[in-house]
């Protein structure tokens, strides 16, 4: 399977849905958040679930706001007991910059810190550099507020 689980039961990340995660998809997750640049492409039975598509490219930063934005929402999907699945294609850098901004907030770690506990699960994780000082302001942000 693609997914990896970051929160036992409630948050998996991974690439583009393959057809071998169909079936643990329908059963087990409630909200789907794509960040590829195309749509999902899922079958009709899965207009149940929410599915949010916000998509990224590696070349452009989305900006604090979104950031703020994005972590917020995973927290209000996760705390309203929804199952949630993360992803975009290959499943490493745009991913790796979502998840490890979520990470920071949910959990107060620092970007280092948590890029090292979300690599200890998912070791290829390496949001690129735009992200990656995207991430340091969001840092910032958190001291902050």
């Amino acid at each position: 399977m693609n997914m990896v689980q970051m929160i036992p039961g409630r948050l998996y990340i991974g690439g583009k849905i393959l057809n071998n995660e169909l079936e643990f998809i329908y059963q087990h997750i409630t909200a789907i958040i794509n960040l590829r640049t195309m749509p999902d492409q899922l079958p009709p039975d899965f207009n149940h679930k929410i599915m949010i598509w916000t998509p990224l490219t590696v070349s452009s930063t989305p900006g604090l706001e979104w950031t703020i934005k994005m972590t917020k929402l995973i927290n209000r999907l996760i705390d309203s007991g929804h199952n949630i699945l993360l992803h975009d294609t290959i499943g490493i850098q745009r991913l790796g910059f979502v998840i490890t901004a979520f990470y920071m907030q949910r959990f107060n770690l620092s970007r280092d810190y948590a890029l090292s506990v979300i690599r200890q699960k998912k070791p290829d994780i390496n949001p690129p550099d735009n992200y990656m000082n995207l991430l340091s302001e969001f840092e910032i942000y958190l001291q902050h507020s």
